[in-house]
C-alpha cells in the first residue's frame, strides 16, 4: 500500500482530474525508480513514466502534479516501506538485543526488495530534489524504531556507554554502509556469503557498547 501521505494529487488548469486508484500510484513509483536508477534523472519525465507504465500523462499529473511531486512521493514511499517494516520488526518484542539486531536485518532485507528507491532516499541521484519539512517528517519517523530499540536495551543493561541516539546513530551508520556496498555491487561471492559479512559486522557494530 501506497505510505499515507505518499501521494498529493495535483490538478491541471481547467481540466477534470480523472480517477486514479492507490494501486497506479504504486506502480508509477515504483517505475519512475527503476527509470531513475537505471537511466539517471534526465530520463525521468512525467511523460515518460505514462509511457513506461502504460497510463495517461493525465493521470500522472493529477497524481504527482510535476516532476517535483513525482520525486517527493518516491521519497516518502521509500521511507513509508522501510519504516513500515521496522515498526514490524520491532513489535515482535522478545529479548531487547535480538530485537535491535532483528532491525538490523530487516533494514538490510528492505534496502534490498527497494534498490530503485534506495538511492533517492538516500543520496542525490536528484540534485534539484530537496525535500519538503512535510515530506522529510516521514524519514525522520522511519528512523524512531531504531532508536527506540536501542534505548530499551540501554534500560535493559545490555547496551552501555551512550545514548539511544548515539549508539543508534552508529548502528545505521555501519548497516547503511554494508548495504550500500552490497547494492553497488562491491560485496562479491555467494547469497549466503553476503548475509554473513552482514551479520558479522551488525554484531561488531554493537560490541563497542556492550557491558564489560
Amino acid at each position: 500500500m501506497v505510505g499515507v501521505g505518499a501521494v498529493k494529487p495535483g490538478r491541471r488548469a481547467g481540466r477534470e482530474s480523472p480517477p486514479v486508484s492507490a494501486d497506479l500510484a504504486i506502480r508509477l513509483v515504483d517505475e519512475a525508480g527503476r527509470i531513475l536508477s537505471a537511466e539517471g534523472a534526465s530520463a525521468l519525465t512525467l511523460r515518460r513514466l505514462a509511457s513506461a507504465s502504460g497510463t495517461s500523462t493525465m493521470a500522472v499529473y493529477t497524481l504527482f502534479g510535476d516532476k517535483q511531486g513525482l520525486l517527493a512521493a518516491m521519497y516518502r514511499e521509500g521511507f513509508h516501506r522501510l519504516g513500515a517494516a521496522l515498526r514490524k520488526a520491532a513489535r515482535r518484542g522478545g529479548d531487547p538485543l535480538t530485537a535491535l539486531a532483528e532491525l538490523g536485518v530487516t533494514y538490510r532485507r528492505t534496502a534490498l526488495a527497494n534498490p530503485h528507491l534506495y538511492d533517492l532516499m538516500f543520496g542525490r541521484p536528484v540534485p534539484a530534489f530537496v525535500p519538503d519539512p512535510d515530506t522529510q517528517g516521514v524519514a525522520d519517523a522511519a528512523y524512531r524504531p531504531l532508536v527506540e530499540a536501542v534505548q530499551r536495551c540501554l534500560d535493559a543493561g545490555q547496551l552501555t556507554g551512550g545514548t539511544a541516539e548515539g549508539i543508534a546513530l552508529h548502528l545505521w551508520a555501519v548497516s547503511h554502509g554494508m548495504v550500500g556496498l552490497e547494492l553497488a555491487g562491491h560485496l562479491p561471492g555467494e547469497a549466503t556469503g553476503r548475509d554473513r559479512a552482514y551479520a558479522d559486522a551488525l554484531a561488531l557494530s554493537s560490541a563497542p557498547f556492550l557491558p564489560r
